[in-house]
């Protein structure tokens, strides 16, 4: 009866919108979910409390960390073993304190003058020179300029542009002397066309854009590149009470340039 009573009224109209607001920011807070579908970033934003932290200052960054290759990885992983003999730069949008750097060595033969730089927030960066230093890394180089990934070999993304307000053709298009190689892995994308959501992760409740999967390939390609591989696989994004939204699939690509 209680289901009953909860499906009727979350089905009159405005009221299922805050019936998922509720469920959206009540406890506990220790669990990934997301609600709302908003045109823009800003609007997404607009809905967020006071009070409610807002950004990934988060600060359980830790020095200790799993350096196996990660399933939703494996493609990816293949096509850059197979690329990294003629590879000198790679730029890491979004690749925290070197999570992919330090994961993919055990299957990757990274050549002795590899220079892989992570561009990422100013304090994410520190901590990973901190790591780096420990280590005795020599390879890896940590920025907050995107443009520092002008004329790269490869320019490598995972699991970090639905966090961007923009396309990432958008992104690529600054670049004056664009990548040869492009690596995108992890990127939530539907049918649908663009909207964002909020993320309710661990700490934080952060804007989330879900892009239109045609309209991600054609932009990439309109600046140039080629579409040689695409994989997806089951992991979804599951919009509370928003059924016409839900997310199938999250994607991978790799372009190279024509």
């Amino acid at each position: 009866m209680k289901t009953l009573i909860r499906d009727t009224i979350a089905r009159i109209p405005g009221v299922r919108f805050w019936i998922a607001r509720w469920l959206f920011f009540k406890p506990p807070i220790n669990m990934q979910r997301f609600w709302g579908v908003f045109s823009t970033q800003a609007e997404a934003k607009a809905h967020i409390p006071r009070g409610v932290v807002q950004n990934f200052d988060n600060p359980t960054l830790s020095e200790k960390f799993d350096e196996n290759v990660r399933d939703e990885d494996e493609h990816l992983v293949q096509i850059l073993s197979g690329i990294i003999p003629e590879v000198k730069t790679v730029f890491d949008l979004g690749g925290s304190i070197g999570f992919s750097f330090y994961q993919y060595r055990s299957r990757v033969p990274y050549p002795p003058d590899l220079r892989w730089t992570i561009c990422e927030f100013p304090f994410v960066n520190e901590l990973g020179r901190r790591i780096a230093l420990k280590r005795g890394e020599s390879q890896l180089f940590f920025t907050d300029r995107q443009e520092d990934g002008n004329n790269t070999d490869v320019y490598l993304t995972c699991g970090a542009l639905q966090y961007f307000d923009c396309p990432f053709a958008d992104i690529l298009a600054k670049l004056k002397d664009k990548p040869r190689h492009v690596l995108v892995n992890r990127i939530p994308l539907s049918e649908h066309s663009t909207f964002f959501t909020l993320q309710h992760s661990v700490y934080s409740v952060i804007p989330y854009r879900v892009g239109n999967v045609n309209d991600f390939i054609s932009g990439v390609e309109a600046l140039g590149y080629k579409l040689v591989d695409q994989w997806k696989w089951d992991r979804f994004c599951d919009i509370i009470l928003r059924p016409d939204r839900f997310v199938r699939n999250y994607y991978g690509f790799y372009f190279v340039r024509i």
